[in-house]
C-alpha cells in the first residue's frame, strides 16, 4: 500500500475518532447505547462482540472462537508479512478469509492503531484495506480520568523514569526482534498503561516504577499484563467479551484477584469442540463445518457446560497446562454417566416416588391404587415411557432420560442433551 493512500485512510481515521472525542467532552456519548467504532464501521456485525487478543488469535485458536460468539474482531498490528503468517494465517489465504467476512459477519477486522502509517510497505494486506476498509479501534481518552496538570505530571514522571534505562532497552529489543518500527507504538502504549495506573494511583505502580530502572524485563510484563487486564476493559466502549486463552488466564494471576478476568476458557474449549465435532483440518474450514452444522445456541450452550464441567472438578486448573486441559476435556466428553443412568432405568432399577415429582403422581393413580413399581410391571417400562410423553411434553427425551438427568448436575445433562442430538 503506498504512503499516499494510507495518508489520506488515517485522515478519515482522525476525523471519525475526533468526532468521537468531541462528543465525549460535550457530554453527549451515551455509553448505554453507543459503541465506538460504531457498528457501521464493521460488515454485518453480531452480537455478542468478542475481542481475540493476539495470543488467542493465534492459528490454532482464532478459527475456533469464531462459532461461539456474534462476531469476532481480530485486531491486525502492523508486522512484517512473515510474523503474521507466524501468528495469524496464511497471507494467501486473504481473498478467501475476505468472502467468509463479507457472507457472515462472524469474523471482523480492526487495526490496532490509529497511526496508519505505520502500515506502509505492508503490501499483503493491501485487500483488507480496499476490500473491507476496517476502523482503527479507540479506547476512551486520558482525559477523562485526570485534570491536564495530572496528565502532565504522569507523563513527566514516566520519562523522567524510563529515560534512565527502560525507554532505550525497549528500543534496543524492537532492533533485535527485527520490529523497530513498532517502538514508538509500544513505548506509547506503555506510557498509555502507566498514566492510566498512575492517576488511577493503582499500588501496582511503584512496583513498575522500580522495575523500569532495576528489571526493565519484568517492568515490560506488569505494562502487558495490566494494559490487557486492567487498563484495556475499563478504558473499552466496543467489545461485550475478551477471548484468553489458558496461558493469558495463568498470567493474569500474578494481579489482584479483583483484576483477574473471570475462569473461561473459550479458545481451548473451541479448539477441542472443532476436533471433536468436525471432520476438516483446523482452520477456517472446519470453522465452517461447526458453523454450517450446528445451532448457534447449542454451540454456545455446549461451551458453557463444558467451562462448567472443567472449573467446578478441576479448581486448580489454571495450575495445569494446555495437554492437561485437552485430557480432563475428553474426559468429561466421555462421561456416560447419564446414559449409565438411562440403561439402568430401562433395566428396572428401582425409583422412588419422590424422584420422578408430579409425573409419577399422574402414572401410578389406577383403580387398584398401585404403586409404581406395579404400574411399570404391569404395563411393560416401553409403555409407560410412552405414557409419560404426554405429562413430560418432551418428544424424543422419555421418562429414562428425565428420571436419569433429575440427580445430575446440569452441564452433565446439556453435554447428554447436545450429544443425543447430534449422535456424537
Amino acid at each position: 500500500m503506498d504512503r499516499e493512500y494510507l495518508e489520506d485512510y488515517e485522515k478519515r481515521e482522525r476525523t471519525e475518532i475526533d468526532r468521537f472525542l468531541k462528543r465525549l467532552e460535550d457530554e453527549v456519548f451515551c455509553f448505554e447505547k453507543e459503541k465506538y467504532p460504531p457498528d457501521e464501521r464493521f460488515l454485518n456485525l453480531k452480537e455478542p462482540v468478542a475481542y481475540a487478543s493476539t495470543e488467542s488469535a493465534m492459528l490454532s485458536n482464532v478459527w475456533a472462537q469464531i462459532p461461539f460468539c456474534g462476531s469476532l474482531v481480530l485486531t491486525i498490528p502492523p508486522f512484517p508479512k512473515e510474523t503474521f503468517e507466524k501468528l495469524f494465517f496464511k497471507t494467501s489465504d486473504i481473498p478467501e478469509i475476505i468472502d467468509f467476512i463479507k457472507k457472515t459477519g462472524k469474523l471482523q477486522i480492526a487495526f490496532s492503531t490509529e497511526d496508519i502509517s505505520s502500515y506502509v510497505g505492508l503490501d499483503y494486506l493491501d485487500d483488507f484495506f480496499k476490500e473491507l476498509r476496517p476502523p482503527s479501534l479507540q479506547t476512551l481518552p486520558i482525559s477523562l480520568y485526570g485534570t491536564k496538570k495530572e496528565v502532565k505530571e504522569a507523563v513527566d514522571t514516566f520519562f523522567t523514569i524510563g529515560r534512565v534505562r527502560y525507554v532505550d532497552w525497549i528500543k534496543e529489543l524492537c532492533h533485535q526482534n527485527g520490529t523497530p518500527h513498532l517502538f514508538p507504538l509500544i513505548l506509547s502504549n506503555h506510557l498509555d498503561t502507566y498514566t492510566f495506573l498512575k492517576l488511577g494511583r493503582y499500588v501496582l505502580i511503584e512496583d513498575i516504577e522500580n522495575s523500569m530502572v532495576d528489571d526493565p524485563n519484568n517492568a515490560r510484563s506488569l505494562f502487558l499484563i495490566c494494559n490487557k487486564y486492567i487498563r484495556l476493559p475499563s478504558v473499552d466502549t466496543r467489545f461485550d467479551l475478551r477471548n484468553f486463552t489458558l496461558e493469558e488466564i495463568k498470567k493474569s494471576r500474578s494481579l489482584p484477584i479483583v483484576y483477574q478476568p473471570q475462569t473461561q476458557f473459550p479458545c481451548e474449549i473451541g479448539k477441542f469442540l472443532l476436533k471433536k465435532l468436525t471432520y476438516a483440518p483446523q482452520g477456517l474450514d472446519a470453522c465452517k463445518e461447526l458453523m454450517y452444522n450446528y445451532d448457534v445456541y447449542d454451540l454456545r450452550r455446549i461451551l458453557e457446560s463444558l467451562n462448567a464441567a472443567i472449573t467446578e472438578n478441576h479448581p486448580d486448573l489454571v495450575s495445569k497446562n494446555a495437554e492437561e486441559l485437552s485430557e480432563i476435556l475428553d474426559n468429561v466428553w466421555a462421561d456416560k454417566a447419564i446414559l449409565k443412568r438411562v440403561e439402568n432405568v430401562k433395566a428396572g432399577v428401582p425409583i422412588s416416588i419422590a424422584a420422578i415429582g408430579g409425573i409419577a403422581g399422574a402414572l401410578v393413580a389406577g383403580p387398584a391404587g398401585a404403586g409404581l413399581g406395579g404400574f411399570l410391571a404391569g404395563l411393560g417400562f416401553k409403555v409407560a415411557e410412552k405414557t409419560a410423553e404426554k405429562f413430560y411434553a418432551v418428544k424424543g427425551e422419555g421418562l429414562s432420560g428425565n428420571l436419569a438427568k433429575l440427580r445430575t448436575k446440569s452441564y452433565q445433562a446439556n453435554i447428554y442433551d447436545f450429544k443425543k442430538k447430534y449422535g456424537k
